[in-house]
Parts: structure tokens; C-alpha cells; sequence
């Protein structure tokens, strides 16, 4: 009797070995694909409001430059965007998109019509520059939590100030002034 019972227990013990195995993998898969759902959501929200971003920083340059008003800035892809960021973004994201908010709003109460005041464009521009790189960051640390390295550039989009300054020159030294 004492062999029955040894390799019931002992099959039972292993049956519930493997059920156990098996739950335990279901519940760590589930926490890592909703890890992945999360990350992968994050990443498309931070995208569009960068990409978005760009974009109202041309149209706002351009208007600026040709010192007309800014129409044609898409303002409400704009707006959705930071309601997908707001949706997933974590606090130190959400602050430095704010950030970003703020120096767009003080870009868009600028005197489009008028004459140009470069050092203004420098302020502002410097500003945004330094918001966007903080978002980058807080996107980055955001996706990757163990992602300490900051980014010293930035890529894409309009020009940066020191490019401006050149074609500022260039167009005094051709004789066409811009201030």
C-alpha cells in the first residue's frame, strides 16, 4: 500500500507543480505585455507631441518672419496632443510639457505684424530649445527609468538660434536687414 500512495502524492505534487508553474507565468506575462501596452502607448503620445510641437513652432516661425499673423498653425492637433500626453504622461513629463505650453503661449503673444526684435526671438527661442530638451529628457527617463543620460542636441525642427544669426549676417552683409 506504502507504493500507491508514494506515487500518488508524488504525482499529485507534481501536477500541482506544474498548474502552480503555469499560473505564476500567466500572471508575469500579463504584468510584462502590460508593461509593454503602457510603454509602447507613452511612446506614441511623447512622439506625436513632439511632432506636433514642431510643427507649431514652424508655422508660428514662418508667420513670425514674414510678420503676418500665424494662421494655418494647427492648434488643435496641438491640443490633442497634450490631452494624449496628460493621459499617460507621468509627473515629471507632464511638467516638463507644460513647460513646453508655457513657451509656446508667450511665442504666440508675440507682435507677429511688426517689425522684427531679435533679441525678444532670441529669448524665446532659447526657451523653447531648453523646454524641448527637458521634455526629451523626461520622456526618456518616462519610457526607461533606468535611462540617466541627457541629451545635449537637439534634432529636427526649425533652425537653431545660432543658424539664425548667420543668416542674419549673411542678409546684412547682402545688404537686406532684417531687425
Amino acid at each position: 500500500m506504502d507504493a500507491p500512495w508514494g506515487t500518488l502524492i508524488s504525482t499529485a505534487s507534481g501536477a500541482a507543480a506544474t498548474i502552480l508553474g503555469i499560473l505564476v507565468g500567466t500572471l508575469a506575462g500579463r504584468r510584462n505585455e502590460g508593461r509593454q501596452w503602457t510603454r509602447d502607448r507613452k511612446a506614441a503620445a511623447y512622439e506625436r507631441f513632439l511632432q506636433s510641437f514642431t510643427a507649431v513652432e514652424i508655422g508660428m516661425r514662418h508667420a513670425y518672419w514674414e510678420e503676418r499673423n500665424p494662421e494655418g498653425v494647427d492648434w488643435e492637433e496641438w491640443n490633442a496632443s497634450l490631452i494624449s500626453v496628460s493621459l499617460i504622461a507621468d509627473s515629471d513629463t507632464g511638467t516638463a510639457a507644460d513647460e513646453l505650453c508655457t513657451a509656446i503661449g508667450e511665442f504666440s503673444t508675440f507682435p507677429f505684424g511688426e517689425p522684427k526684435d531679435l533679441e525678444k526671438l532670441r529669448q524665446i527661442l532659447q526657451k523653447l530649445d531648453a523646454a524641448q530638451r527637458n521634455f526629451v529628457h523626461a520622456a526618456r527617463r518616462s519610457l526607461h527609468p533606468s535611462e540617466k543620460q541627457q541629451v545635449s542636441w537637439r534634432l529636427g525642427g526649425p533652425p537653431s538660434w545660432s543658424e539664425i544669426e548667420k543668416i542674419q549676417q549673411r542678409d546684412n552683409d547682402l545688404g537686406r536687414l532684417i531687425s
